[in-house]
């Protein structure tokens, strides 16, 4: 049994009561690591993918986002999540909506889904991508326009567009529809 075929993963049992407003993610790499974490899917855990050359550090924490599904790239929806600090790898953390960045991966569309922390009083009055400040865009654009780049064998990536919460919520509601397509409704 995988962990996408386990109907007591994460993936499956965490829900998405008021999306696409508002998503349940689950941190798989914090910011400011230089580890990239993959869940593996077998065994049901977090595991140490590779450490990135040079000084590229992940500059938002990085998330799942369980019950949705990336056609393109056969894996739950990509996001990430803006917060004061680091969240560990593993713990839940509810975001608020206010974007997505596109991106292409190795030629598939990868697009990230840009949250804010809920609980995060600094970021309570942000509820559009552009809202965040200039450098917090420009570093998270820059760093996955830049992360493989050192590192022979993992492909390129493409960064377009970042676009406001609407589209954000359409990606969500196609990543829902998807999931339960796949794995059956939640």
């Amino acid at each position: 049994m995988t962990l996408m075929s386990n109907p007591y993963s994460h993936f499956h049992i965490i829900p998405q009561d008021n999306a696409p407003e508002e998503l349940n993610l689950i941190v798989e790499i914090s910011r400011g690591d230089f580890n990239k974490y993959e869940y593996n899917k077998e065994l049901g855990i977090i595991e140490l993918d590779r450490v990135l050359y040079g000084p590229n550090h992940f500059p938002v924490n990085y998330c799942d986002v369980p019950c949705t599904w990336n056609d393109s790239d056969n894996d739950p929806l990509d996001a990430v999540v803006f917060t004061t600090g680091a969240l560990h790898p593993g713990i839940m953390v509810r975001g608020r909506v206010i974007g997505v960045m596109e991106m292409e991966d190795n030629g598939e569309m990868d697009h990230k889904i840009i949250c804010v922390a809920k609980k995060d009083p600094r970021y309570e009055h942000v509820t559009h991508v552009d809202q965040l400040q200039p450098y917090e865009r420009k570093d998270m654009q820059t760093f996955f326009e830049t992360y493989k780049v050192a590192q022979t064998g993992y492909g390129s990536v493409k960064v377009g567009r970042f676009l406001g919460p609407e589209e954000a919520h359409t990606l969500i509601q196609e990543a829902m529809e998807s999931y339960n397509k796949k794995f059956g409704s939640k």
